[in-house]
């Protein structure tokens, strides 16, 4: 495991080097998945909320459509800039953006009504602050909520996937599953409101690509290697098989599944 120094330059290196598409892709592709959480965490007119490790605006973006003020907070200077760019020329006033590290969010005690993320805590060296930052900025009764990729609770799917995930991005710690993230909730005195799955199937070039590889990489075929070999046992819990493509060409497809969480704090 990276030191936690170490690990926040994997993930200024990641996406800085793939601002534009992985920005791309997330803010187009995942709209409905970010408006899904804002009603999981019941968000309101009144509230005001923070989207920590926000990336391009993933949920950021769509919660300033339903809250009175949102703060997107990341540590990547480039991906940032992206996001404001959006929010700019979509004229949402309501939304801000600073740059820094959510396992120190710079908020008060009890100073927000919702703290949201996606697809961040497989980043995360220390998921259990984290989430707990969540639960000290937001009062009593607000909400917490986070999407984001899960495995099931198996040390040996664990470590097959964990191996191909970093293959694609240096910066991925390990994905949680969904008892990790509930008994997260809990020991932060997060009440669980809500829970949902959703399975999103796509090409295996298209997930490398917005990682930022492309066939010919070395890392991309070692990470396809892994990937076809786990076909017959599902031995990394991506759901790869092959399926006709283009032109009749057999396409590598995965499945991320998806894990929706939402709480309440006591």
């Amino acid at each position: 495991m990276a030191s936690h120094q170490q690990q926040k330059d994997l993930v200024r290196e990641q996406f800085t080097r793939t601002a534009q598409v992985f920005g791309d892709y997330a803010v187009a592709s995942r709209v409905a998945e970010a408006e899904r959480l804002a009603r999981m965490v019941k968000a309101g007119p009144a509230d005001l909320a923070v989207d920590l490790a926000c990336g391009p605006g993933t949920l950021a973006l769509r919660f300033a459509r339903h809250v009175r003020w949102i703060c997107g907070f990341d540590l990547t200077p480039a991906i940032l800039e992206r996001a404001r760019r959006t929010a700019a020329a979509e004229g949402l006033a309501n939304l801000e953006f600073a740059i820094g590290d959510a396992q120190s969010l710079p908020f008060p005690d009890t100073s927000l009504d919702i703290a949201v993320t996606s697809y961040s805590v497989h980043h995360f060296p220390d998921p259990a602050r984290n989430i707990g930052e969540m639960a000290r900025v937001v009062r009593r009764g607000g909400r917490v909520g986070i999407l984001d990729i899960f495995l099931p609770d198996d040390l040996a799917i664990s470590a097959v996937n964990t191996r191909i995930e970093k293959l694609r991005d240096a910066s991925h710690t390990r994905t949680l599953s969904c008892e990790e993230f509930e008994r997260h909730f809990a020991a932060h005195g997060l009440r669980v409101l809500e829970t949902g799955v959703e399975e999103n199937s796509r090409s295996f070039d298209h997930w490398m690509l917005v990682a930022g590889l492309k066939p010919g990489d070395p890392n991309y075929a070692e990470a396809r290697r892994l990937m076809e070999a786990s076909i017959p046992s599902d031995a990394a819990w991506f759901h790869p098989r092959f399926e006709p493509g283009d032109f009749g060409q057999p396409e590598l497809l995965l499945t991320n599944t998806t894990f929706f969480i939402a709480g309440e704090k006591l």
